[in-house]
């Protein structure tokens, strides 16, 4: 019916009935809007103006701005602004911006530590447990289960403290990392067949990205072999400080 000759009623809630929803058809088709996301934190703390405060801080905190230092420009984030800025004044002579960033470097600086120490140790207690195990299958006779990471790939600079992991740390990985090792495998008398090609015609373009691509696959391999020859040296370096079985006795020693 069109719009000029619709009858009107006396209820504006309860309109004629040929302007009514039918029975079983939803009046908001395209159902309830959608609540706007809660920022994370926000909804475990009940998202008072304390935690909102906090959160807008963070995202100016971390807003990049730009910076002009003589004739360069760049953007960073605006605490790292502001530090230039305290720096700078420390450096004129005030002793306020001095003194504030030397607090802020020391509270950093030992929550830096703390954690370097947590991780050490952890390292550090990993490595021990993980190796008894494998210890233990191997003087059973029996082939370890695989862990990742590897306790030999656990590598902890003694002199720094530094803990790094110089292979898989998952299954998803491991098999990954198999993958790329049979692909470099596949791909070596390709490598062999351009370096060849290269010493004919060097100017050749095609052929140079060619050999950029295919020595990732061979710096994987030498890494790769890296990685296995510290494992075997490890290994036997172990095996050899392990204290040997005593040598029976000789009941009749005087016997010849």
């Amino acid at each position: 019916m069109p719009k000029d000759r619709r009858r009107t009623s006396s209820n504006f809630r309860k309109p004629p009935a040929e302007f009514q929803y039918k029975k079983g058809e939803s009046g908001n088709p395209k159902g309830r809007p959608k609540k706007k996301p809660v920022q994370p934190g926000l909804a475990a703390l009940g998202g008072g103006i304390a935690d909102r405060v906090n959160t807008m801080a963070l995202d100016e905190a971390t807003r990049r701005v730009t910076v002009r230092e003589g004739d360069k420009v760049s953007k960073i984030p605006a605490l790292q602004a502001l530090f230039r800025t305290m720096f700078r004044a420390a450096a004129q002579g005030d002793t306020k911006a001095a003194r504030q960033l030397l607090d802020v470097i020391a509270r950093a600086e030992s929550g830096r530590v703390a954690m370097a120490t947590e991780m050490l140790k952890s390292a550090s207690e990993y490595k021990e447990k993980s190796l008894q195990f494998f210890e233990k299958y191997e003087r059973e006779g029996l082939e370890p289960p695989e862990i990742y990471p590897h306790h030999d790939d656990v590598i902890i600079d003694e002199s720094t403290g530094e803990v790094r992991v110089d292979g898989p740390m998952d299954k998803e990985q491991a098999g990954s990392r198999k993958a790329v090792r049979q692909r470099a495998f596949d791909l070596m008398p390709r490598y062999l067949e351009v370096v060849e090609a290269l010493k004919k015609d060097p100017s050749n373009r095609a052929l140079r990205r060619e050999l950029k691509e295919l020595k990732k696959y061979l710096d994987f391999l030498k890494d790769d072999s890296e990685r296995n020859t510290r494992h075997v040296a490890l290994r036997l370096s172990r095996r050899a400080l392990q204290p040997k079985p005593a040598e029976p006795e000789d009941d009749n020693p005087g016997e010849v």
